[in-house]
């Protein structure tokens, strides 16, 4: 184990899904012995006893990618464990080493019950910034997509509409497939000519029927015939991962609200973040099950 370990690791995702540290030794030493860096799972599995689940899988990329390891470089329809990564080996080196010695220690992420804040955007399409905080502020998209990757046991989202040709939607598919309890609130699922519909049964034919039972939807929308308008419906954009980190912003989940509107959110971490999750499962069950596909 050589090289300059002293940038340490902010996400320790490998930690929290691998409690063996010679099966990490062993991923770290498949990836370096391959000598390139365009990296797949596949690939992977070449240098390994035993393949990597699907959920080892989004586990170590979601690893390598948040700590600077690797980068995205090809999506596939499957899902963020399928898509190829471009590496960067000494840092893959760098960081499934620390993943490694802190399972070696206690088998514990580094993390602190303390609450952290921080502000994400999606910027005005043409509009260029002029201050440094400005520039640097996490978008949107990514943030979103980052914490779906670094999923582990569960995710609840709340959003009103969406784009079934955005890259997100396969994302969000291949979580009840590496076996994330996945929960969908949404509106007016009836509508047969809306794109939410076509949204879920897309999200439906991509995960396979052995997995099916871990992607629940509901739909919370009341139309009030006496008054003639809507009595209530869903307008919230939530996404919780695992009760430990939730976004909550005004973006939609559609290319405009991801990639040209102004939108802005906050990523919460910490204790608070069950309070978030009870609010969400109180207002999940009061809503109406919808039936896949539809």
């Amino acid at each position: 184990m050589t090289g300059d370990y002293d940038t340490i690791c902010t996400n320790f995702a490998v930690v929290r899904q691998f409690d063996d540290l010679d099966r990490v030794v062993a991923i770290r030493d498949a990836i370096l012995a391959l000598g390139r860096r365009d990296v797949t799972r596949a690939d992977v599995d070449q240098g390994l006893e035993t393949p990597l689940a699907t959920r080892e899988a989004a586990a170590l990329f979601t690893c390598l990618q948040k700590n600077g390891a690797a980068t995205q470089s090809e999506v596939n329809e499957r899902g963020f464990a399928a898509y190829t990564f471009e590496v960067d080996p000494p840092e893959v080196d760098r960081v499934l080493t620390q993943q490694a010695a802190v399972i070696a220690s206690d088998g514990r992420s580094p993390q602190t019950d303390q609450d952290a804040v921080e502000f994400v955007a999606t910027l005005p399409g043409g509009f260029e910034p002029t201050s440094q905080p400005v520039r640097s502020i996490p978008d949107i998209a990514s943030t979103i997509r980052n914490q779906v990757f670094d999923a582990d046991s569960s995710v609840r989202i709340a959003n009103p509409y969406f784009d079934p040709s955005l890259e997100l939607v396969s994302d969000l598919a291949s979580l009840p497939r590496r076996g994330v309890e996945t929960q969908l609130l949404t509106r007016e699922t009836a509508d047969e000519d809306g794109d939410t519909r076509t949204t879920l049964n897309k999200m439906w034919d991509l995960i396979d029927e052995e997995h099916r039972d871990n992607f629940e939807v509901r739909d919370l929308y009341r139309w009030d015939e006496s008054q003639g308008s809507q009595a209530f419906a869903t307008h919230a954009k939530i996404v919780i991962v695992d009760d430990r980190v939730c976004y909550v912003g005004s973006a939609n989940l559609t290319d405009t609200s991801l990639s040209t509107n102004f939108e802005f959110g906050v990523v919460v971490e910490g204790n608070i973040v069950k309070d978030a999750a009870t609010v969400f499962d109180e207002v999940f069950e009061y809503s109406y099950p919808v039936d896949l596909p539809i």
